[in-house]
């Protein structure tokens, strides 16, 4: 840290990295996060979304990707928002109160920010507590997966529900949450597919236009012609986003 940049918590994280390593008598050339811009360096959450879980078989297709790729198995966390799959229909707000809880959690625990890969209404719990509850000062990059950013018309099926009712679009929680400034410090990766059959239409999981100026990175991508759970699995998904993860 040099005497010009400000002390906020993110600096703070990346010093105690490097303190920790100096300690044990490990280099710090390219230890501290994201400093050589390998994948694996900063810890990843993984966020289910709408009735999902991360015991669903899905996911552990995607730890095992992130294991190929140099991630030890201490580096890849799960958000823990249920254990029952069908159960997970409450509102984004409630779920971020855990994720916000889960990235502090996380990068007290490795002394560095975390990147986050969220996928469907996971990328709105992770938004709502990066950029509503302060848990920006934890993380490095947001990748979401078929996130219904501009919400989508399939969620009147799970009208019933408040994760359901907040995904429809036009609803008081997109409205407040796409209010045109998305978190700063935060890089953001949007991917969607032409084939996704729960987002309707398909590029309502590209972020909106109007937060594009508010930070420096943000990016929305095609991924190509999944459906919506293969984003998860998809090995080609994966290629297309890990990197963005240095």
């Amino acid at each position: 840290m040099n005497a010009t940049e400000p002390t906020t918590r993110r600096s703070v994280l990346k010093g105690v990295g490097v303190a920790a390593a100096t300690a044990l008598g490990v280099s710090t050339v390219g230890t501290a996060a994201a400093d050589d811009g390998s994948p694996g360096d900063e810890p990843v959450l993984l966020v289910n979304g709408y009735a999902d879980t991360e015991d669903t078989p899905w996911w552990d297709v995607l730890k095992s990707y992130f294991r190929e790729v140099g991630y030890t198995t201490e580096n890849v966390h799960r958000a823990d928002l249920g254990d029952v799959p069908g159960t997970t229909v409450d509102s984004p707000t409630e779920y971020a109160e855990v994720v916000a809880d889960r990235l502090a959690a996380i990068g007290d625990e490795h002394g560095s920010e975390v990147d986050v890969v969220a996928h469907s209404m996971g990328g709105l719990d992770s938004r709502w507590a990066i950029e509503k509850l302060d848990a920006a000062q934890y993380v490095d990059d947001l990748v979401t997966l078929g996130t219904p950013h501009q919400g989508t018309y399939v969620a009147y099926l799970g009208a019933l529900t408040d994760g359901g009712r907040d995904m429809i679009p036009g609803s008081d929680f997109l409205t407040e949450l796409n209010d045109g400034t998305l978190a700063e410090g935060v890089d953001y990766l949007a991917l969607w597919s032409s084939a996704d059959e729960l987002i309707a239409p398909d590029e309502y999981a590209a972020l909106p236009d109007s937060l594009a100026a508010s930070v420096d990175v943000v990016r929305s991508e095609n991924s190509g012609y999944q459906e919506h759970i293969q984003l998860v699995s998809d090995r080609d998904v994966f290629e297309q986003y890990y990197r963005f993860l240095d």
